[in-house]
């Protein structure tokens, strides 16, 4: 017959190792050495057997203990009796396969449920370009679940302790499997896992502990914000169930079009519309700002498409110091309606001009509106 291996020696541990070594050696070890992760490798179950075996008593500190005393000879008690549980490691050996899932849920019973967080609620606010650029405060409404204050989310005014978990909330349940019994701790099917039957029911949830109702909340909109960003506003949404935390309450930014003024990242763009007489001799006009009008000077010769720029008077950077430019672009508009003195004036115009009446505009047009939106 065969010497069993020490339980140290096949975990790679020594005999001080650490509840937290022996786990973190098993998990690794495991993996490596899983009939499925060696496909056609005879001997990966027997080592994953073994390593599971030395796992289920080093991590065990009272079955740990008595192998340390009598090594391979302990007298094992049964499961579920009170010398200790040969599978007290079993659900961190699960949780290493399959991850964080309920244990006695996978052996079809309902596991150990942790108290639920709340859901998270999303609402819309439409704010002015004016209003996403200096910031503003606006009142939301939203409707969200929340405890019943008048039972504080119990769902009755009396109770009594639940008779099958003695007020625990769980129960445990032992099932017969091919290797022995697994026992599992689960919630209490007839309480859910409060601990306490409602007698008298709250009238104001009719037993639910929860009431939907609309809330009101003021909300700082941050200076710079941009279209499409939401506001997280910690704990104000659906309430959590057995005591969890609350959801959050996000708050979903819509930046109103301007009909002066369009937002192109950290800078704004206004369309100057001046007429071909005005841009071909110059002139004084005012444009529209954050703050207020402003005057600008278009130089004579001035090409459509071309932009003037102001600096910082663009949006605010969100979380930043400083502002973006206002980029003023020229539009030139060209005379859909003559009178026959009008046409006579251009042609005589047109005659007495020469190629270097236009020297000026050699650059596409394409090159200057490219250089807006750099």
């Amino acid at each position: 017959m065969a010497t069993k291996r020490d339980y140290y020696e096949v975990l790679g541990l020594s005999r001080e190792a650490s509840e937290a070594e022996i786990k973190r050696s098993y998990r690794k070890l495991a993996r490596e050495h899983h009939p499925d992760a060696n496909p056609g490798d005879p001997g990966a179950e027997e080592r994953f057997k073994a390593l599971t075996e030395a796992y289920e008593v080093l991590s065990n500190p009272q079955a740990r203990r008595a192998y340390d005393t009598y090594g391979h000879q302990v007298p094992r008690a049964g499961a579920g009796s009170p010398g200790g549980d040969p599978f007290g490691g079993f659900q961190d050996i699960f949780e290493a396969f399959f991850g964080d899932r309920s244990f006695g849920s996978f052996f079809g019973g309902a596991g150990t449920r942790a108290p639920s967080r709340g859901s998270d609620v999303e609402v819309e606010v439409d704010v002015e370009l004016r209003e996403a650029a200096f910031g503003s405060e606006r009142k939301v409404e939203v409707q969200v679940v929340k405890e019943c204050s008048f039972c504080d989310g119990v769902g009755g005014v009396e109770s009594r302790s639940c008779a099958t978990c003695g007020g625990e909330g769980m129960v445990r349940m032992v099932r017969e499997s091919l290797i022995g019994q697994m026992v599992s701790t689960q919630t209490c099917p007839t309480c859910r896992g409060r601990g306490s039957i409602i007698t008298v029911e709250c009238k104001n949830c009719r037993g639910s502990g929860r009431i939907s109702e609309v809330v009101a909340r003021e909300i700082q909109v941050p200076a710079g914000i941009e279209d499409g960003m939401r506001i997280r506003v910690p704990g104000e949404g659906h309430a959590g169930d057995n005591g969890a935390s609350s959801g959050d309450m996000y708050v979903k930014v819509r930046v109103k079009e301007d009909p002066e003024l369009m937002r192109d990242g950290d800078d704004l763009i206004h369309r100057l519309r001046i007429n071909f007489v005005e841009a071909a001799l110059g002139t004084e006009a005012e444009v529209p700002t954050l703050e207020g009008a402003t005057g600008v000077r278009v130089e004579p010769g001035t090409q459509p498409g071309a932009a003037l720029t102001l600096r910082g008077e663009g949006m605010p950077r969100l979380r930043r110091r400083g502002r973006g430019d206002l980029k003023v672009v020229v539009d030139v508009m060209v005379p859909t309606r003559l009178s026959s003195e009008q046409r006579e004036l251009l042609r005589r115009f047109e005659a007495a001009s020469g190629e270097e009446t236009y020297n000026g505009g050699a650059d596409s047009f394409f090159d200057r509106l490219r250089s807006i939106f750099r």
